[in-house]
């Protein structure tokens, strides 16, 4: 088990730029679209995700967009929240999130939230159950998260490589990142930080997705 962490901590630095082009490569001189492109990911084609790290305070100040986004898109589409598998934040929170997402999905917007407010208020570490078991609890699991991975490992095991794969064939490389329908990459870079700009450009490559 421990060769096999050691691996998936070695892979989940190992990211891929095979795959990836910038939007304006296929655009003529000066037609630079605010994007990058990737090979699409199978099995991604109607999916939405927003990538984060609990250590990322970027990723805390879009939050409420992302809650929004979850709940305003059209019926084909489905979001996901997918954490930036690394070292800084641990296996242990890759782990903890892989279980909320499977045994209780209805919990994973009060545990990032809980996982936000602890790491940066708080000072909670994410690399020791010990921390993973108090967000938990601050999420209001009705199980103890530690326990509910030790009880699944090998499955979240996979769950968790399985996590790394999709960061690596997007090439994400920093959160808050969004990629649609596993083509189509945006980061607040793109918008100069600005949410409500990066809210319509969001939106915009959704619609285009169409």
């Amino acid at each position: 088990m421990r060769r096999r962490i050691a691996l998936l901590l070695v892979t989940a630095f190992a990211v891929n730029f095979s795959s990836v082009s910038l939007a304006q490569e296929s655009q003529q001189p000066g037609q630079i679209k605010p994007y990058l492109q990737v090979k699409p990911l199978p099995g991604d084609e109607k999916v939405i995700r927003a990538f984060f790290s609990p250590n990322c305070s970027f990723s805390r100040m879009y939050l409420p967009f992302f809650k929004n986004l979850s709940a305003t898109l059209p019926e084909d589409k489905v979001f996901m929240y997918t954490p930036l598998v690394n070292k800084g934040d641990g296996l242990t929170f890759a782990l903890g999130f892989a279980a909320v997402q499977r045994f209780y999905p209805n919990f994973v917007q009060n545990f990032i939230e809980a996982a936000m407010v602890g790491v940066q208020d708080k000072g909670i570490s994410t690399v020791n159950w010990a921390g993973i078991d108090r967000l938990g609890k601050a999420a209001r699991l009705p199980v103890s998260l530690p326990m509910l991975v030790k009880s699944n490992q090998d499955m979240l095991m996979q769950d968790v490589e399985h996590l790394i794969a999709v960061r690596h064939h997007l090439a994400i490389l920093n959160t808050p990142a969004v990629s649609v329908a596993g083509t189509y990459i945006v980061t607040p870079e793109f918008t100069g930080g600005d949410v409500q700009l990066f809210s319509q450009l969001v939106n915009g490559i959704i619609s285009m997705t169409q």
